[in-house]
């Protein structure tokens, strides 16, 4: 059983993941089957209940086909994982799309520190 450190670190990489592949809520929640709302409760530190956060995780990492203890990595080890464009219609408005592209840019940044 993961501690409540533990899903917090599984649920930031989950959005890091979310944001890098070019999901939106939206579609990662349809992705991977948990509701937009219980998807933005978890990333919140609201679902308190370990059991059913740990059922949400393994539930996005099948349905994503990922290895079971993806999300468990390290923030750098997902940052630097390809990326995985299965869907095309990931990003839905032309808003988003630049949202996208503005953290790929402001994710190189962070990793190749350009001055």
């Amino acid at each position: 059983m993961e501690t409540l450190n533990e899903l917090k670190q599984i649920m930031e990489n989950m959005t890091i993941y979310m944001s890098i592949n070019g999901y939106t809520k939206r579609s990662f929640a349809k992705a991977t089957g948990i509701s937009q709302n219980t998807f933005t409760a978890m990333t919140a530190g609201k679902i308190k209940n370990e059991k059913k956060a740990v059922r949400y995780i393994e539930q996005a990492t099948e349905r994503l086909n990922l290895e079971q203890d993806y999300f468990k990595k390290s923030r750098e080890e997902i940052m630097r994982a390809p990326i995985n464009y299965q869907d095309e219609e990931k990003l839905h408005t032309g808003n988003e799309k630049f949202n996208a592209l503005s953290l790929l840019l402001k994710i190189g940044e962070i990793h190749y520190k350009w001055e």
